[in-house]
């Protein structure tokens, strides 16, 4: 979600710093690294290493991780996503933003040049809606504090994804504008196309 203060659309490298920036990102991967391919896993990992982190480092790894979401907080992304997934609520598309966060920093790049590139996650697509990550920070400072939460700003008042939305429904411009996703579909017959359900 969106947080006052973040820019979204912009790749988080300066509103806390550049080694601030890398030391996140160190974290995030080496959490991917130790788990591998199971986001479960990946969850429980980086709470470990929160929990290593001071209170004030831990709320500065949520303030990144905000940043790191509110890049993956676009329309192409979302269309991108449904292809892939199926159709998704708000909330449902908080978790997915989390999910791809989770596989680093290349992956979120690849992700904002190119939507299209979220069939890279194909074979952990399972993991995508189930809310892993939300609160880790907030339990980690918990834990280290004895009890005591850090401040959460709320959503700002216009929180819609950036971008425009694409019409899933036609199909030749769905495969125009997603052509490895419309092939993953072509070779799992048993993921309904966006097209198909237009038409029921």
């Amino acid at each position: 979600m969106r947080r006052s203060g973040s820019s979204p659309g912009e790749f988080p490298l300066g509103t806390v710093g550049a080694v601030e920036s890398e030391l996140f990102w160190r974290t995030v991967e080496g959490a991917r690294a130790e788990a591998g391919i199971d986001t479960e896993r990946v969850a429980q990992a980086l709470l470990r290493r929160l929990r290593t982190l001071g209170p004030d480092e831990i709320a500065q790894f949520q303030d990144l991780w905000d940043q790191a979401q509110d890049c993956v907080y676009r329309w192409p992304i979302r269309d991108a996503a449904t292809l892939l997934l199926g159709p998704l609520d708000d909330d449902e598309f908080l978790s997915v933003q989390d999910w791809i966060v989770s596989h680093g920093r290349r992956t979120v790049k690849r992700i904002q040049d190119d939507p299209d590139n979220v069939v890279e996650l194909a074979p952990d697509r399972h993991n995508a809606r189930i809310d892993w990550f939300c609160g880790l920070s907030l339990e980690a400072h918990m834990d280290v504090t004895g009890g005591t939460p850090f401040a959460i700003d709320g959503p700002p008042e216009d929180d819609t994804p950036t971008g425009a939305p694409v019409d899933l429904a036609d199909e030749v411009h769905t495969r125009k504008r997603f052509p490895r996703l419309t092939a993953y579909l072509d070779g799992n017959p048993w993921i309904q196309r966006p097209w198909e359900r237009a038409g029921n």
